[in-house]
Parts: C-alpha cells; sequence; structure tokens
C-alpha cells in the first residue's frame, strides 16, 4: 500500500550551555513550524555538550517539567520529537539520551551505548552506558536510534534493523577531527541494513570543541537524499519514501540473510 513519504526535518544547530529552558524553546518552535512530521535535534541539545558536572543538575527525566512545551508542541502540531540531553534514570545515575516524545505526549528515551571517552571527550566520567537497543514504533514507521560514537559499531544497528526498525537515526556531537569517518558511514549502514539513515550534528564552537553539523539522510540503497554543508547552521527537510524499502530488500536481502545468533556467538 503507498504511503505518503515521511517529512523528516534534521536540526543542525548549537544550543545555549546549561539554559535547557532556551533550548527547549529552540526545539518546540521548530515542532510548531507544522511542516515536518518528524523533527530532531542533536546530541545533547537540551543542555549543551560540555556540561562536565553539571550533568547532575541539568539532567531531565522522562517525565520532567521541562519538558512540557515539547510534549505540547508535538500534540499541537502532530509532530514527533527527537533530541538529545542529559537523562536522570535515578539517583547518581545519568545517561546522555535521545529523548522521544510523540504527539500523544508520551515519552521515552534511548540512552548511549557507546561512550565516547578519549582526546578530548569525557562522557564516561559523567554517563552510565545504555544496556539495550530499542526500536521505537510510531504512525511513521519503525525508528532506532543512535547518538555519535555508537555508529561505529554496526552490531547496534544491525539488531535495530532486525527487529523492524526502518529508519535509522544518529544524533550527535561530532567534531570537525572525525567528519570524514562519519561519512564514510553512513551510506554503509544504509546499505547494510538496507533502511533509510539519518544523521544530525551540533555546529559551531562550544567550550573547546568545534562541531562540524553536516546532516544528511541515505535512502535504503545508500544513495543521498540531502545534505547541509558543514561548518553552518540549518534544517535540512527530507521526504523518505517508505514504499522505497521492499524493493531495496529484495534487491540485496542483507536482512534475510542476517541472523541475531551471528552477534551472539563473537567472544
Amino acid at each position: 500500500m503507498t504511503q505518503r513519504p515521511l517529512r523528516l526535518a534534521l536540526h543542525c544547530a548549537n544550543s545555549r550551555l546549561g539554559d535547557v529552558a532556551a533550548n527547549v524553546k529552540v526545539v518546540a518552535d521548530a515542532a510548531l513550524a507544522k511542516d515536518a512530521d518528524l523533527v530532531v535535534f542533536p546530541e545533547m541539545f537540551l543542555s549543551g555538550y560540555n556540561i562536565g558536572d553539571d550533568v547532575q543538575r541539568l539532567a531531565l527525566t522522562l517525565d520532567d517539567e521541562r519538558l512540557e512545551p515539547l510534549r505540547k508542541a508535538a500534540k499541537k502540531a502532530g509532530t514527533h520529537i527527537v533530541v538529545g540531553g542529559p537523562r536522570k534514570a535515578r539517583a547518581g545515575v545519568t545517561h546522555n539520551s535521545a529523548f522521544c516524545i510523540e504527539p500523544d505526549g508520551s515519552t521515552t528515551a534511548y540512552d548511549k551505548r557507546a561512550l565516547a571517552t578519549f582526546t578530548t571527550f569525557q562522557e564516561g566520567l559523567f554517563f552510565r552506558p545504555g544496556r539495550t537497543n530499542p526500536v521505537w514504533e510510531t504512525k511513521l514507521g519503525t525508528l532506532g536510534l543512535s547518538i555519535c560514537y555508537d555508529l561505529f559499531f554496526p552490531e547496534f544497528q544491525r539488531r535495530q534493523a532486525l527487529a523492524g526498525a526502518d529508519i535509522l537515526l544518529n544524533i550527535s556531537a561530532s567534531p570537525t577531527t572525525s567528519q570524514r569517518f562519519f561519512e564514510a558511514l553512513f551510506p554503509a549502514r544504509a546499505i547494510e541494513n538496507a533502511a533509510f539513515v539519518a544523521y544530525t550534528n551540533c555546529v559551531g564552537p562550544q567550550d573547546a570543541i568545534v562541531f562540524w553539523g553536516g546532516a544528511q539522510a541515505y535512502g535504503p540503497r545508500g544513495t543521498q537524499l540531502g545534505r547541509l554543508e558543514p561548518m553552518k547552521a540549518g534544517r535540512l527537510l527530507v521526504a523518505l519514501d517508505l514504499d522505497d524499502l521492499a524493493p531495496a530488500r529484495e534487491f540485496r536481502p542483507t536482512l534475510r540473510d542476517a541472523a541475531l545468533e551471528d552477534l551472539q556467538d563473537l567472544p
């Protein structure tokens, strides 16, 4: 059955460090534009990336009142929202998460599994790694979420694709030194999972890091569907035709020929 293409808005932006209310307003205003079915903002956008020891103070719970403007905007616009931020799971335990807000106000989260703790990154000092690879079943389709460095571990996206994910979203806080590595992985993840891949990133300087932006999206055969110029803030609006999935999966049956047991026997 043919369905209307999904309108996806990928926002490349830099948040105000430590100002959750201001960052929430930016996301809510984007949702209220009502020109996208799914609005996506970068990793840790709600608090800013380099928040250090402020993570405990700024971390949000799933029912946090500070997220209420996003729930109201999603309901009013009939839009789904994905945005990164620190999440308080319980006392003393915080995750680097992607918050997922549906038009009915329900809020869930994906917790980053591969915490970047090398060179200028110190995520392992402040966050607990996630342990699950959930998929987000929506009226738009089934989404798999990952955060930045997660993309370098293909088993994460493979598990989500085998669980039914049609769209693999990655939100990121990636510096300019990592651009060429990320851009090599996007079409590979799309082809190997016969799924749409979409990415958005912070852009510009924040504390001692310069993020390269570069939002982009790929079809299930690895074809680039759209791309923002690196180092420029903005929004990439792309249409994802989910009817493209079936022929792509027939042409290259990677999901049919893959099995979870091939991952479980790794040493």
